[in-house]
């Protein structure tokens, strides 16, 4: 048995392009670290379409643990607590690897509690050097990469790195009834909330303003915003003033934003902000300093006072 392994955890209710996005990962990986790579398939029962697929990615063992809690998929904590069963007493240090997403982020953050791991999170990068898994994550919005090294016996990442190849053969799954009952689903308490704007998380078009407005420009930002069916939000200085709550911060210290598009109104574009937004996300900008550092990464910019800019956008916009 080799010394280091990864083991793709993957749910059969999420579908064909979670199952091979994540047996690809495992497959690279293994193929360049050296090493072994398992899976271990949830689902309600052994009849899935998917479940042969699994057995063609050169794994040295796949297991499938069947339970009826399993159906949907829609439930980390049963995802994750039938999985610990199958991982109890691992030797070797290994990465788990779930499919790349949301949904793939709160079972890794799952199975990292029920199984004192690590939580590497979502990962660009996965290697095995001088005797350890070191592990590449983007942050400040891409511009810079982090390496973690892993410690611990066991960690938990999210990895996409292409859909996996035919591998060399089939290997027939072990099919593993688990009894008893799994965790029930978090129950859920949904208020309505006063904000008649959208939140700024998973907003595909963000208005943001920062201290270049004062109150009177960011009234008039909101109203852009609400014709538009745009999210509000603001940078450090805004909140700090007032005038935009903290929980439409965008930055370092406040929200990430991966919008398609993010109108920034006064807004000088400093480091600590532009972590804040996704790289892929188009910015355009209005600033009436032309030296203004977010025109070094606005997509459209233009040099304007707000006070003229504002009031003509918004008698452009339906009511």
């Amino acid at each position: 048995m080799s010394e280091h392994r990864i083991i793709a955890v993957i749910p059969l209710a999420w579908g064909q392009d979670a199952l091979l996005a994540t047996l690809g990962a495992a497959q690279r990986v293994s193929a360049e670290a050296g090493c072994e790579h398992e899976v271990i398939l949830l689902g309600d029962s052994a009849e899935s379409d998917l479940v042969p697929g699994a057995g063609f990615s050169s794994a040295t063992r796949v297991q499938l643990l069947v339970h009826g809690q399993l159906a949907d998929g829609e439930n980390p904590l049963a995802l994750a607590s039938a999985a610990a069963q199958a991982l109890a007493g691992q030797g070797a240090q290994s990465v788990l690897l779930v499919p790349p997403g949301a949904e793939g982020e709160e079972l890794a953050a799952q199975l990292a509690a029920q199984l004192d791991a690590t939580l590497l999170g979502r990962c660009t990068q996965l290697s095995w050097e001088d005797d350890g898994w070191v592990a590449e994550r983007s942050v400040w919005g891409g511009r810079r990469t982090l390496s973690l090294r892993l410690n611990a016996a066991l960690g938990v990442a999210c990895l996409r790195l292409g859909k996996a190849d035919s591998g060399g053969g089939q290997l027939a799954p072990e099919v593993v009834e688990l009894g008893g009952s799994l965790p029930l689903p978090l129950e859920l308490e949904q208020t309505r909330s006063e904000q008649r704007l959208a939140p700024v998380q998973g907003a595909g078009l963000v208005v943001s303003g920062g201290r270049g407005l004062n109150e009177q420009g960011f009234a008039l930002l909101e109203e852009i915003a609400a014709r538009l069916d745009a999210a509000l939000a603001g940078s450090l200085p805004a909140v700090d003033a007032g005038m935009v709550p903290v929980a439409r911060q965008v930055g370092i210290s406040g929200h990430f934003v991966s919008a398609d598009i993010y109108l920034a109104v006064g807004i000088s574009g400093t480091p600590q902000h532009l972590a804040g937004i996704s790289n892929e996300t188009c910015i355009l900008a209005v600033n009436k300093d032309p030296a203004a550092d977010i025109f070094k990464v606005a997509n459209v910019g233009v040099v304007a006072e707000w006070e003229q800019l504002l009031p003509a956008l918004l008698e452009q916009l339906p009511g």
